[in-house]
């Protein structure tokens, strides 16, 4: 992208991780947005029921940032440190059905072994 599209990689630094949107594509910040409707979705399921969604590491990232309610500076440390294995798992449980949810395994790959 810098050889190619110097032009982007300089509007990237200067809008951040967070902000930066490629063309015809999503910022974080969008797809952040589009998991808060999702987990308005998962909140009217009603007690009992299990969900599993598969998706990409930047989702994973942003379902931490919007789920624990990180800073921005928490979730691009964490991303910058923390690499997401292919087929890892991570987990939010939420015994009472309400409230807020609770991570309780991140980038989990045992199962591969």
């Amino acid at each position: 992208v810098e050889n190619r599209y110097p032009e982007e990689s300089e509007r990237r630094d200067w809008l951040g991780k967070l902000y930066y949107r490629p063309p015809g594509g999503e910022s974080w910040a969008d797809v952040a947005l589009r998991l808060r409707s999702v987990l308005a979705e998962l909140n009217n399921l009603g007690l009992g029921q299990r969900v599993m969604l598969v998706c990409h590491d930047a989702v994973i990232m942003l379902f931490r940032y919007v789920l624990e309610g990180l800073s921005e500076k928490e979730l691009l440390d964490l991303a910058a440190r923390e690499a997401i294995l292919n087929a890892s798992l991570t987990k939010f449980v939420r015994p009472s059905g309400v409230g807020p949810w609770t991570l309780e395994s991140f980038n989990v790959a045992d199962h591969l072994a």
